[in-house]
């Protein structure tokens, strides 16, 4: 799902889910190299959400067709076995078409639940690779300490030596990237927008970062649910439903655990509107705070 770039003059007023912030400050090219990847954070999100959208759908069509197949026929799915020492095909099971149509209505559940969880994925690079560009452009809190005297010396010779910089830069970010993800993604999120210096929206009333990253958190309860085949909620999903930003979640304890196409659209909503606020942000802390509500009324 490529997104299209306009440039401001050409803008009409509509159609328009960022801005891109062009500078020539060093200190500001971090934000400008931000604002332009969200597109591309947006196209991931996107094209994550139709592959497994678009599954649910071909299932859901397919349910249909067999549910009406003629008497006489049948759904063979086949696999392979050995046999005297070749794979060759062999039917696995053969269906009556209301079978078949069974089949497919009761794997759409966990095909939107494989799809939930690979979204919450989304979630976790797009957090993670703007924490790289910030900490990029910002390095020296990550060179502290003689731990690190070498990346120091590659930094400074980075001019001389880019490729030497790049690779030891890409090693020191891994590192902490790996050792960041047992803290869990919504303080890893949390800690972008601290260390950048960001705060929500000055149009925003309704909801702040911390309830963005409650949201994050409920999540993950969900997708830890998946991952481990729980089959009923837990009283962690539950009381994380009763969180501002629920997104309409409403799992109850104890009860079994139904992942729906609903849930796979709630948490591409939810980045949608993250990567929103996210722009909006970067552009307030360039411009000041409170800037983006005149943005908004000479551009909307």
């Amino acid at each position: 799902m490529p997104q299209k770039k306009i440039e401001w003059r050409d803008h009409q007023g509509q159609g328009v889910q960022n801005w891109i912030h062009r500078t020539d400050k060093p200190e500001e090219k971090w934000i400008e190299e931000t604002t332009e990847t969200i597109g591309s954070w947006r196209d991931l999100s996107r094209s994550v959400y139709l592959r497994w959208a678009l599954t649910i759908n071909a299932m859901h069509v397919s349910a249909n067709y067999y549910e009406n197949l003629a008497d006489d026929r049948r759904l063979k799915t086949e696999t392979l076995r050995a046999q005297n020492g070749v794979a060759v095909k062999v039917p696995l099971a053969i269906w009556t078409g209301g079978e078949a149509a069974e089949r497919y209505t009761e794997s759409q559940e966990l095909i939107a639940a494989y799809g939930f969880a690979d979204m919450y994925g989304v979630i976790e690079d797009i957090t993670f690779d703007a924490h790289e560009i910030f900490r990029r452009h910002n390095p020296h809190d990550f060179m502290k300490g003689p731990e690190h005297k070498g990346l120091r010396r590659k930094f400074n010779r980075r001019d001389e030596d880019p490729e030497s910089w790049n690779d030891a830069w890409s090693k020191r970010f891994e590192d902490w990237r790996r050792k960041k993800l047992y803290e869990g993604l919504p303080r890893v999120a949390l800690s972008y927008w601290t260390s950048c210096g960001l705060r929500k929206p000055s149009t925003y009333r309704h909801t702040e970062i911390t309830d963005w990253m409650d949201t994050i958190k409920m999540f993950g309860v969900l997708r830890n649910h998946i991952t481990h085949s729980a089959p009923n909620v837990t009283e962690e999903l539950s009381d994380c439903c009763a969180i501002k930003g629920s997104m309409g979640f409403a799992f109850e304890a104890g009860a079994e655990l139904k992942v729906e196409l609903f849930h796979l659209m709630a948490i591409e909503c939810f980045i949608d509107q993250y990567l929103t606020a996210l722009n909006m942000s970067l552009l307030e802390l360039v411009y000041g705070y409170g800037h983006w509500a005149k943005i908004d009324k000479q551009f909307r």
